[in-house]
Parts: structure tokens; C-alpha cells; sequence
């Protein structure tokens, strides 16, 4: 099997896990998703749904992939600029995005260790629940 074939099977195991019904929209969507190699944008996904159901909407595609992520099968990825990107990924990782072209990569880190200064950063009765790690830099290609 295929690792495009096994994040298929599981965005639909997942799907009926939480519920979500397995529309042929949604079907092409997760076909979409599972075929990505990159962290994709709603406008990439409905530019190639729309090659095959070419009556769908921007809406639609927009309004599932959000569906997605309330129920867990996706995670919004704001890296700044004008488009939101979603990441299949559910694993722990962060992310490594090329200044040159835009590429966004996956980054695992084994451990990190932080600590909080918080007389500097004013959080002294915050509780952290997670860290977003965003490297920057030249990727291999654009080197």
C-alpha cells in the first residue's frame, strides 16, 4: 500500500470515527489532501476538485475542509501571508518554510526543552499547552 493510499484510508477511518458522512466532494477533497506532498491551501484544493466535479464551489471546499478541522482530521497551519494552509500531519512536528519559494516542510525535533521567562513575557500564570515551531530559511532546491 501506498503512503498516499494509507493517509486516504485513514482521513476516511477518521472521517467515520467523527462522524463526518463520506460525500463524493469530501471524497475528492481527501483524495486531493492524500495525494498532496506539501501543506495545501483551500484555492490548490478547489483548483484541482473543480477538474473533476467543475460545478463545485470554492465555498463548498472551503466550508469542508473547515468541517475537517473542527473534527481533528486537519490542522490550520498560518505561516503569515495571504493564504491559510492545512496540514494532515496530526503528528507532533513543526515546520520549515523556504523564503525563497514558499515550500513548507515538516521539521521533527526530538525534545524540546523550554522554559519561559515570565517577567518578560508577562505569562507568570499561563499554562502552555503546545509550541509551534516555524523555521526559516533557503530549502535544498533554491540553495
Amino acid at each position: 500500500m501506498t503512503e498516499n493510499t494509507q493517509r486516504l484510508q485513514k482521513l476516511i477511518t477518521l472521517s467515520k470515527e467523527r462522524g463526518l458522512k463520506l460525500t463524493p466532494q469530501r471524497m475528492v477533497i481527501f483524495t486531493i489532501l492524500s495525494e498532496a506532498n506539501q501543506h495545501i491551501t483551500v484555492d490548490e484544493v478547489y483548483q484541482r476538485a473543480k477538474q473533476e466535479y467543475p460545478m463545485l464551489s470554492l465555498a463548498t471546499v472551503y466550508r469542508n475542509m473547515e468541517q475537517m478541522v473542527e473534527s481533528d482530521l486537519l490542522k490550520h497551519l498560518d505561516l503569515g501571508g495571504t493564504s491559510m494552509r492545512y496540514d494532515t500531519n496530526l503528528g507532533k512536528h513543526h515546520h520549515f518554510v523556504c523564503t525563497k519559494c514558499g515550500k513548507v516542510s515538516d521539521v521533527y525535533i526530538d525534545d524540546i526543552q523550554y522554559k519561559v521567562d515570565t517577567k518578560r513575557s508577562h505569562l507568570d500564570k499561563a499554562k502552555i499547552n503546545s509550541l509551534d515551531l516555524h523555521l526559516q530559511g533557503t530549502c535544498s532546491d533554491c540553495s
